[in-house]
This record gives structure tokens, C-alpha cells and sequence, in this order.
């Protein structure tokens, strides 16, 4: 849709049934399960005896966002995999995304236009809602209003 390759209204032609699956971010409890199944799945293909993780690595998979969901931590744990030399997988065997502090590209009070900061809370409540009309009662507006501001902001 953002490349206007695929018209936004044949999603709700398309839309009969809505299957909502909520971002890895809100599942916090379940990202390290999730990493330690992955983490035996590659290990075992790989044939390689990893046990585990160290803490700090179950801190930084805690940590991180995880904007790909479960693919980018997938690709993670299996480049993790592949690189670890121990029998733990240690900090240097993670993505170097991974491993950066999880920043706001805008924040209130600083040095930046009203359409960046608009942008950034229209993008947060996008990702936090479960389905467009979610998102524009959120934020107070009409549907039509958010699909206008999402294509101005490329969003």
C-alpha cells in the first residue's frame, strides 16, 4: 500500500474476517520462549551444542522492540547460531539492531516541526491498535482523516 502499488479500500473488500495478531512487543514474557525454541531448532539443524543464552543476551532480546516480529528474531537467533563459538550465545553473536538501545526517532520538547511529532504518535498508535478504526478513534479522528495522514506521512 505505502508504494501505491495495492489499493487501501480493497483491504476492507478483502476483510471478511480479521485476524488480529498482536506485535512480539506486547508479549514480552514469550519473546525469550520463543528465542529458546528458535535457539534449538538452529542449533540442532546446525548440529552445533549451544545451551543456552548468557543473561545479558535474554536482557537485550527483552529489550529490543522487535519492529520485524517474530521473523526478525527468528533471523536473529539463527544468525546468533551460526556465529556463536561457546556454548552460550554471547552479545557479539547478536545483530548489531539487537543490540542498540531502542530509541524514538522523534521526542516531545525537541528541536522538530509539528508534522514530525504528529507523524511519530500517528505511527505509535498505528502500531499499537488492532485495526485502522482503532487507531483514528484513538487519535480522535475520522477513518478517512487517518488514511489521508498516513499517505501524506508515507506511513
Amino acid at each position: 500500500m505505502k508504494a501505491g502499488r495495492f489499493r487501501e479500500d480493497l483491504i476492507y473488500r478483502l476483510n471478511v474476517i480479521e485476524v488480529t495478531m498482536p506485535p512480539l512487543r506486547e508479549h514480552r514474557g514469550d519473546t525469550v520462549s520463543l528465542a529458546e525454541h528458535f535457539l534449538q531448532q538452529f542449533a540442532g539443524r546446525e548440529k552445533k551444542p549451544i545451551a543456552g543464552f548468557t543473561s545479558a543476551v535474554v536482557e537485550a532480546i527483552e529489550r529490543h522492540r522487535w519492529p520485524g516480529n517474530v521473523r526478525e528474531l527468528r533471523n536473529a537467533i539463527e544468525r546468533a547460531v551460526l556465529l556463536c563459538r561457546c556454548e552460550r550465545i554471547d552479545m557479539g553473536d547478536l545483530p548489531p539492531s539487537v543490540l542498540a538501545a531502542p530509541s524514538s526517532a522523534v521526542a516531545l520538547g525537541q528541536d522538530v516541526p509539528i508534522d514530525a511529532l504528529e507523524a511519530e504518535h500517528i505511527r505509535r498508535v498505528l502500531a499499537a491498535s488492532s485495526s485502522l478504526e482503532e487507531a483514528a478513534q484513538t487519535l480522535g479522528i475520522d477513518p478517512s482523516t487517518l488514511y489521508r495522514k498516513r499517505k501524506r506521512y508515507g506511513l
